[in-house]
């Protein structure tokens, strides 16, 4: 008989009987109750003897010796002749990583868990009192029989299950999908009805006005008969034709109506059968923990709660590694020794909680440990050390701020490298990762007490909900999680900052984007196009960003189709949507965008200066209370081809403001009488020159003073010691809307 259609059945039912006997063993360790220790055993025992048996049956020898000694220390230890300690319980565990390894790779065993299997095998025999018999090499009616208690167990009712093919499901559910497109297109088809019957109504409204106005006509008696018989045809055809339309526009919609159901029943059926509980990935967790703290000298405990929660099979393999980080963090990082953690007056055994949560169509998943807290100086300390920010800029970063910059890349607290942590990758890992699924995460801290981090995912990958939209020529699709809100923006609303145009939302500064210039698209910013336009707001973590698009088309739950292996390095590619008429809309992923190679602002082309008339040369204000800098800008300026007039500090400038109209204005700060914050400030609150664009030129080189002039009103802010004539020119350039 061919035995090799039942391997892979075995593989998967040995990987449930292994995760049974792993977490009965944890659990023995952790609780002192004789009733819930004994049903533990038992579930133990029967795993591991199913095992056996299987592994007999095919002819996996090793397994069945593996397995077979375990099942003897097992029953050795129900029958209370020898204790299952913790070194016990490693030995156990070691043998069931080791029957892992040996399943994974049947019939083809590795050569080095092969010869590991009669180490495992004397040394389980030799912690039991006894020596377990050698296993049978017969099937399992040869082997030793459990005692009574697990020889016939009790019937129970059980609902039957059939293992199938991941590509048959994945099949199955493109074929739900395909009949939801259908739907769509049905739709249109209801729509194009609708559309035909005031078609008819407007042409019997026409037929009507023709017989009123014919009626007032003067005929012989013989063309007025033809005449109303014609018009009586012509009446019995349009009644027909719109008793046909009504009929049929009826009919299609109690279809479609019956068909969405159907539909909906059967997307929700085939996307059941996809989920899988999260326990799938939990249940590795309390192992981890066990031997992280056996590792770090530290004691730990787990909590794990909303096991049950169901995520689709694919986002489960894709944040299992992101999982395993943070908990391995949390061990590592956040818990303390036991003597630090008792002399803060907390217990000596630290303790890590995962929970799960579904939340509409996403799932929250949230890992807490009660150890030290993340500091955030130290981070802000960490980051000037390694070169990722300036004493300066690290200065300025509020708490959430901090907290973020452990997702950059090669970001560690660690001093030393060690095989659990301090290699400065992981965290920027679990960004990366969410952010592929369309997520995000979130860390909150609190010194001396704890971190919670907070990961928000989709349910699944294959629908979503997806917002249409038109940017440039193309019709894309965004995920609808990724957006916060949408803004109308006009052009007189943007401002550039340090070069990055800016919009004002909520008493906040918000990054403008084009999507269409990310993309690469060859086109003009929707505000070249349109005096108005549309803004997506981000979700985006901590960071304030909107994208333009040129029109909202559309907002619908749509099937995402795979791309293939040709966009495999297009990340922010997550796929395809069919559309109703059969065409198809790129799914963009937003966040990917930005933050796979995007991160550069793209500058609008044209702003709020583009309508200005620039049929005459330009006209700007120089303020600076230094001969020699107000006459190098003078000079740089007027050989950049713009007319250029001086004033000698604020007050003279704005008595200049006041009889003459300037297209921009470059400033010093430190000038005597009025110096250019208060020169900004008066500008747009006195003058009421709210689009007057401000240039400041200063040595004043902190954030803080950055941040001074940006809130007085100035567009930019240029240090001296960074001068630089082209950037200058650039900046003005971009302000007054000549770049292209």
């Amino acid at each position: 008989m061919d035995l090799t259609s039942f391997y892979a059945q075995f593989r998967d039912e040995t990987a449930d009987n292994l995760r049974v006997l792993n977490d009965a063993l944890l659990a023995i360790e952790g609780q002192a109750g004789e009733t819930l220790r004994r049903s533990e055993l038992d579930r133990a025992f029967r795993a591991v003897h199913t095992i056996k048996g299987a592994a007999r049956m095919l002819g996996f020898d090793p397994i069945a010796q593996v397995a077979h000694a375990i099942e003897h220390v097992l029953g050795e230890i129900r029958q209370e002749r020898c204790t299952l300690d913790r070194p016990l319980a490693d030995l156990l565990l070691r043998g069931g990583d080791l029957i892992g390894q040996l399943v994974a790779e049947a019939p083809q065993m590795p050569a080095p868990a092969l010869a590991a299997v009669p180490e495992i095998v004397q040394a389980l025999g030799a912690a039991s009192p006894a020596e377990p018999a050698a296993a049978p090499s017969s099937p399992p009616a040869a082997a030793p029989q459990p005692p009574p208690a697990l020889a016939e167990p009790a019937p129970r009712a059980a609902r039957q299950t059939v293992r199938v093919r991941v590509d048959r499901l994945d099949r199955l559910f493109n074929l739900a999908g395909e009949l939801a497109v259908n739907q769509q297109w049905l739709g249109e088809v209801g729509q194009e009805l609708y559309r035909l019957q005031e078609a008819v109504e407007r042409q019997q409204r026409a037929v009507q006005a023709l017989e009123r106005e014919l009626a007032r006509l003067r005929f012989s008696p013989t063309q007025r008969q033809a005449l109303d018989a014609r018009l009586a045809t012509l009446r019995d055809a349009q009644a027909a034709l719109a008793d046909l339309a009504q009929r049929q526009s009826d009919r299609l919609d109690r279809h479609l109506a019956r068909q969405q159901m159907l539909v909906k029943d059967l997307e929700q059926e085939v996307m059941a059968v996809r989920l899988l509980p999260i326990a799938t990935i939990f249940n590795s967790l309390p192992r981890l923990v066990r031997d992280l703290a056996a590792a770090t000298n530290k004691q730990a405990t787990i909590e794990i709660r909303g096991e049950t929660t169901e995520l689709d099979r694919k986002v489960l393999e894709v944040i299992s590694d992101p999982l395993v980080h943070l908990v391995r963090n949390a061990v590592d990082h956040g818990l303390e020794a036991p003597d630090e953690r008792v002399a803060a007056g907390k217990p000596p055994v630290g303790l890590i909680q995962i929970s799960a949560e579904s939340a509409g169509n996403e799932v929250r998943i949230q890992i807490r440990d009660d150890g030290r807290g993340i500091d955030p100086e130290r981070v802000r300390q960490r980051a000037v050390e390694l070169g990722m920010l300036g004493a300066e800029r690290a200065r300025q970063l509020d708490t959430q701020e901090a907290l973020d910059v452990i997702f950059q890349p090669g970001f560690s607290t660690a001093r030393t490298v060690t095989e659990i942590s301090g290699r400065g990758v992981g965290m920027d890992i679990v960004r990366a990762n969410l952010i592929e699924l369309g997520g995000q995460v979130r860390v909150d801290s609190i010194v001396g007490q704890g971190t919670t981090v907070t990961l928000t995912i989709p349910l699944t990958l294959i629908t979503s909900r997806v917002l249409l939209v038109q940017a440039g020529r193309q019709m894309l699709a965004l995920p609808a999680a990724t957006i916060r809100g949408i803004l109308w923006v006009r052009r007189d609303q943007v401002q550039l900052i340090d070069g990055q145009p800016t919009i004002a939302y909520q008493q906040q500064t918000v990054a403008l984007l084009s999507l269409a210039e990310l993309l690469g698209m060859n086109v003009d910013a929707p505000l070249v196009r349109h005096p108005r336009a549309p803004a997506l707001l981000l979700n985006a973590r901590q960071r304030r960003i909107a994208l333009l698009v040129d029109d909202l088309l559309d907002e619908r739950e749509a099937v995402v189709k795979p791309l293939g292996p040709l966009f495999a390095r297009r990340p922010a590619l997550s796929g395809a949507v069919q559309l109703g008429d059969g065409g198809l809309a790129l799914l963009i992923n937003p966040l990917q965008l930005i933050e796979g190679g995007a991160r550069r602002a793209a500058a609008l082309p044209v702003l709020s200066q583009s309508l200005r008339d620039e049929s005459r040369r330009a006209r700007l204000l120089v303020v600076d209370d230094s001969f020699t800098t107000r006459e190098l800008l003078r000079s740089i300026l007027q050989s950049a081809g713009y007319e250029v007039t001086v004033a000698i500090d604020g007050a003279d400038a704005l008595d200049r403001l006041r009889s003459t109209t300037y297209d921009l204005v470059v400033s010093d700060i430190e000038m005597p009488r009025v110096d250019g914050f208060t020169l900004t400030t008066r500008i747009r609150r006195e003058l009421a020159l709210s689009e007057l664009p401000v240039v400041l030129i200063t040595s004043l080189a902190s954030e803080e003073h950055r941040r001074r002039g940006l809130e007085a009103g100035a567009q930019a802010y240029i240090v001296k010691s960074q001068f630089n004539q082209d950037s200058l020119l650039k900046v003005i350039q971009q302000l007054l809307g000549h770049e292209e």
